[in-house]
């Protein structure tokens, strides 16, 4: 029986426990992997030190829309980065990238920069990406459809959109990512969008420590609070929680080849 995966966890960032602590919770809710994603250069370098040091962390290389006004001052490390990452075989995806017109810490058209060229590089190296979109799906889908997707795809990840959106991402060749927001109450049009997917075209993820799911809202999220999701997708799709468990481990495994 397999457990949990976490497809898109910070372990870096947690503060409000120690990562054995948080490790070992994790066990004991069943995570029996975890993907420890990249925002920014300082976390390339801590992301795969934590992957390297647990056999069941990979992580990913990859700058957030907010941080790509740094992009082509870090590219040359962020390539470096990248051939360090092929030695451990532990870097499974590129990612987190996207655009994120929300908050726009970057300028719109230096985010399409950075995410296009971070696509490029997915593609030449064969790996899938982790995306991130926030108030940006027609300009998010537009640039999927101008640079493609290489053969691995890649997941929308925390995905917040409506069934046709999360169609649209489908057909493009991409996994959604359901996250804590799916047990608020007034996700309804996510709830809907849950409904509308196949269980196999679905992951599940904490974001951790952002997120944290119904009843452990404002508090910090950590891995092993992810079954809460898959409570929450069990009951909306009709099926039991090992159901959830054993499809979503079992794309999550296929996607990023664990």
């Amino acid at each position: 029986m397999s457990g949990f995966i976490d497809t898109h966890a910070h372990l870096a960032m947690l503060e409000h426990a120690s990562l054995s602590e948080v490790l070992e919770r994790a066990e004991q809710s069943q995570i029996e992997k975890m993907v420890t994603v990249s925002v920014d250069e300082k976390s390339w370098e801590s992301n795969r030190k934590l992957a390297e040091a647990h056999s069941h962390v990979w992580y990913s290389l990859g700058l957030h829309p907010h941080e790509a006004k740094d992009w082509l001052e870090c590219k040359p490390r962020f390539l470096s980065a990248y051939e360090t990452a092929q030695k451990n075989q532990k870097c499974v995806a590129l990612g987190e990238m996207g655009l994120d017109f929300y908050y726009n810490h970057s300028d719109r058209d230096v985010q399409l920069m950075c995410f296009e060229e971070q696509l490029t590089l997915a593609k030449q190296w064969n790996l899938p990406v982790i995306i991130h979109c926030r108030d940006a799906f027609k300009d998010t889908y537009e640039l999927l459809r101008k640079v493609g997707l290489g053969p691995k795809g890649g997941v929308m990840h925390c995905f917040t959109g409506n069934k046709e959106q999360a169609k649209e991402a489908v057909d493009l060749g991409l996994m959604i990512s359901f996250s804590g927001i799916v047990t608020f109450k007034t996700a309804q049009d996510l709830k809907e969008a849950a409904k509308s997917l196949s269980l196999s075209q679905m992951v599940i993820e904490t974001d951790c420590p952002f997120l944290a799911p119904v009843p452990f809202r404002g508090k910090p999220n950590e891995p092993s609070l992810l079954p809460e999701t898959a409570k929450v997708l069990a009951d909306l799709k009709g099926v039991a929680l090992e159901e959830i468990r054993e499809r979503t481990s079992e794309n999550a495994s296929k996607l990023f080849s664990i």
